[in-house]
């Protein structure tokens, strides 16, 4: 290949430095430092406002105080987002609905949108649509569905199922239960979100519905906190659906033994959805729910290997009889090759190096979409093995206080604990130097 001329070079890398300089400005030009990102929601707390001047909210209290009908309000809304990830608005996001949003914007809900129809067949007919039409535009047809926890308004809600929605890229739900929003109303939502059980379990239902239309629809369940029980309480539903293809708890505010309970009788070993449970050792909050209801330890606190669990109460099941002895017996032995070959879809999390704050108790969006998709925690962390039970010094600190201690053998089987790799480099260094 011939050289240029010299009297052409610089003519030349003049040319090739005005073009490099277009390509920069167009690309930062769909880098936007704010973004615009849809959520389907579902709430069945009161509506504030006239939805047709577009200065509606959601309130802390329930939408029936009389007969429930079981019609809850279905809709979309936008939500601001800083884009942390400097991610550009390529068609794909675009496609579901994804905006550019003015600089000058800050963070949080914008705009509500409820969908209208004569009956709420019709519009549940058209929310369920429009969600499936989105699902069909992603490349694996997954849907995001989110369930907040205690002390959380819609708009509240509304931004940390955004942030999911950041993270995950696809189509998220927003499930909003009336939570009061007050400290002091713990009782409050406690009674509330046990209200809310058969609205919930409504939705379940109706997610049936696009998959029969489409069977490559997936549906991942993420619930945080005291929203836990409600995905705790629906596992009879949820049990015989094989598109849930995940299932998980964030801090779970949920009694352990009745966790349990459920696990013993509708546990299936053969199934294929990933159960995870992310915990903290840094979450107060669950700590002081311990103290709230008698020293008994939440889900959350536990911090022991899933498949431990679920493999120490199915080894346990009591027999009435010497036939039931043998039944038992049987069944174990085909339950102990189950949970062999599918123990890697039972997983806790222990995310105390990325939890926030002093309280802790967050949701860690962008780790539980990296596992989700990836089963990796991100590209700055890394997961390690943790032996199992390492619960914070608080909560051992509440339950020596109650004297309501865990009787049960040790769980042996370890956990999975997120370390970041720069921390990880420097404990290693220290070790080497001692």
């Amino acid at each position: 290949m011939k050289s240029l001329p010299s009297t052409a070079r610089p003519i030349f890398f003049a040319v090739a430095l005005t073009l490099l300089n277009c390509l920069s400005a167009c690309a930062d030009e769909t880098i936007s430092k704010f973004v615009r990102v849809p959520i389907f929601f579902l709430t069945d707390r009161n509506l504030v406002g006239d939805p047709k001047q577009d200065n509606f909210t959601f309130g802390p209290h329930r939408k029936y105080l009389g007969d429930c009908l079981h019609d809850p309000f279905l809709g979309t809304a936008k939500v601001v987002i800083e884009n942390v990830d400097h991610k550009p608005l390529t068609d794909a996001l675009k496609s579901i609905g994804w905006e550019a949003a003015p600089s000058d914007k800050t963070e949080g809900l914008v705009s509500t949108n409820l969908f209208q129809a004569n009956t709420h067949e019709e519009i549940a007919g058209k929310f369920y649509s429009a969600l499936k039409e989105q699902c069909e535009v992603t490349s694996d047809k997954n849907v995001f569905v989110f369930v907040h926890g205690y002390k959380n308004s819609f708009r509240t809600a509304a931004h940390t199922a955004a942030w999911l929605a950041y993270n995950a890229e696809r189509p998220t739900v927003l499930y909003s239960w009336p939570s009061v929003a007050k400290l002091r109303s713990y009782s409050s939502d406690e009674n509330n979100v046990e209200w809310s059980q058969e609205h919930f379990n409504d939705m379940v239902c109706s997610l049936d519905d696009i998959h029969k239309d489409d069977p490559e629809i997936r549906i991942r369940l993420m619930a945080h906190s005291m929203g836990s029980r409600l995905l705790v309480r629906a596992i009879p539903l949820l049990r015989e659906r094989q598109y849930i293809s995940e299932f998980a708890m964030i801090c779970p505010d949920v009694d352990s033994g009745l966790v349990k309970h459920y696990a013993r009788r509708y546990f299936n070993p053969k199934g294929t959805v990933k159960i995870r449970l992310y915990m903290s050792r840094r979450d107060k909050a669950l700590a002081l729910s311990q103290i709230v209801h008698g020293g008994y330890t939440r889900l959350g606190e536990c911090a022991d290997s899933l498949s431990g669990i679920v493999g120490q109460v199915m080894g346990n099941r009591p027999a009435n009889n010497e036939e039931e002895r043998k039944e038992i017996a049987a069944d174990d032995a085909g339950f102990a090759e189950a949970m062999k070959a599918g123990k890697h879809r039972l997983q806790t999390i222990d995310f105390t190096a990325i939890d926030r704050g002093f309280i802790g108790h967050n949701v860690p969006a962008k780790l539980i979409c990296n596992m989700s998709f990836s089963e990796k925690p991100g590209d700055d962390l890394k997961l390690v093995q943790e032996e199992s039970g390492q619960r914070s010094k608080l909560s051992n600190t509440f339950s020596r206080m109650t004297h309501l201690k865990d009787t049960a053998p040790h769980i042996t089987e370890s956990c999975l604990r997120v370390v970041k790799l720069d921390q990880q480099k420097q404990d290693s260094k220290t070790k080497s130097t001692k």
